[in-house]
C-alpha cells in the first residue's frame, strides 16, 4: 500500500509541472510575465534606496521648493539647518520627515508647511509656503514684519528680506504686536493702514514714501504719509471710508500721480505738510 501511495504522488506532481510548463509555453503568459518583472524592475529604480544609518547633518541637503526671491540667503541657510539637524536625527522614514515638518513649521516663518521629503538618500526637499512681509510695524520692542493680512512674521538678529526691496513702516499703532507669529495684529487702525498700501503699493512713487503714520488714527481715523525729503501727506480716512467733504481714494491717488508726473515727486521736493483731504485741491502748508 505505501508503493502505490507514493506512485500515486509521483504521478500527480508529474502532471501538474506538465501543465505548469504548458502553461508558460503560451506567448500570452510569457507576456504577462516579463511586463510584470518590467514594472517590479523600473519600480526599484525610481525609488530612492533608503539610508539604514544615520549621518551628519553636513552631509545632507536641503532646498526649498520655490523659495521666494525676496528671502534673504541667510535666513535660508538658517531654515535648512533646522531641517537639517531634525533629519540626521533619525534614518531615513516616515518619522523623520514628520518631525522635520513640525519643525519647520514651528519656525513661524510659514503659514503652511506641505511636505518634506526625500529625493535621495542625503537630499530633502521642503514643500512650503512663506509668509510674505508686506509692510514693516515698528512699536516699544522695534521693528517687525508682517503681511497682506496684518500677521506678524518671526524676528531675528540677522536680515529677513533683501536689502534691495522696499518695505513702507506704519508707525505708532494702538496695539502692541502679536505674542507668536502667524497671528494677525489687532486693532483697526493697522487695518485701515494696510488698506491704504494696498492701493499706493504698485505705484512709482510708493519708494518716496517712509511711514504711514497712524497716531491720529484714534481720534479722527486719519493716516499720514512720511516722506524721505522729509515731508508730511495728510492722507485722511481708510478708502471707502472717507468722512463727509473729504475727497475719495481715488482722486487723491490722481492728484499723487500728477505731482510726481509733473514734479518727479509727490513732495515737489520739498519739506513741507500736504492735505490730500480737501475735496478741491492739495493744499500745502
Amino acid at each position: 500500500m505505501a508503493r502505490k501511495k507514493k506512485n500515486s504522488i509521483v504521478s500527480r506532481m508529474t502532471t501538474l509541472l506538465s501543465i505548469v510548463a504548458d502553461i508558460f509555453k503560451s506567448p500570452v503568459v510569457i507576456s504577462w510575465v516579463l511586463a510584470i518583472a518590467g514594472l517590479i524592475t523600473l519600480t526599484a529604480m525610481s525609488v530612492p534606496k533608503l539610508r539604514a544609518t544615520r549621518i551628519s547633518a553636513a552631509d545632507i541637503k536641503v532646498t526649498f521648493q520655490n523659495p521666494p526671491i525676496w528671502l534673504d540667503k541667510t535666513l535660508l541657510l538658517a531654515l535648512q539647518d533646522v531641517a537639517r539637524v531634525h533629519l540626521c536625527e533619525t534614518t531615513v522614514g516616515r518619522e523623520g520627515l514628520i518631525k522635520t515638518s513640525d519643525a519647520m513649521a514651528a519656525t513661524g516663518w510659514f503659514t503652511i508647511v506641505n511636505q518634506v521629503r526625500w529625493v535621495s538618500d542625503t537630499h530633502a526637499i521642503v514643500d512650503a509656503t512663506f509668509l510674505i512681509p508686506y509692510a514693516v510695524v515698528r512699536d516699544v520692542q522695534g521693528k517687525v514684519f508682517i503681511d497682506a493680512q496684518g500677521r506678524r512674521l518671526p524676528t531675528r538678529d540677522g536680515i529677513i528680506v533683501n536689502p534691495n526691496y522696499h518695505f513702507i513702516t506704519i508707525e505708532n499703532t494702538l496695539h502692541a504686536r502679536p505674542q507668536r507669529p502667524g497671528l494677525q495684529w489687532n486693532g483697526n487702525d493697522i487695518l485701515s493702514a494696510l488698506k491704504v498700501l494696498h492701493i499706493i503699493y504698485n505705484k512709482p512713487w510708493a519708494l518716496e514714501i517712509k511711514t504711514l503714520d497712524v497716531g491720529t488714527w484714534s481720534s479722527d481715523a486719519s493716516i499720514s504719509f512720511t516722506t524721505n525729503t522729509p515731508s508730511r501727506l495728510k492722507w485722511g480716512s481708510a478708502p471707502n471710508e472717507e468722512r463727509g467733504l473729504e475727497a475719495l481714494a481715488d482722486d487723491k491717488i490722481t492728484r499723487l500721480d500728477w505731482l510726481h508726473t509733473n514734479f518727479g515727486r509727490i513732495d515737489k521736493g520739498i519739506s513741507a505738510e500736504f492735505d490730500l483731504t480737501n475735496t478741491a485741491e492739495v493744499t500745502i502748508h
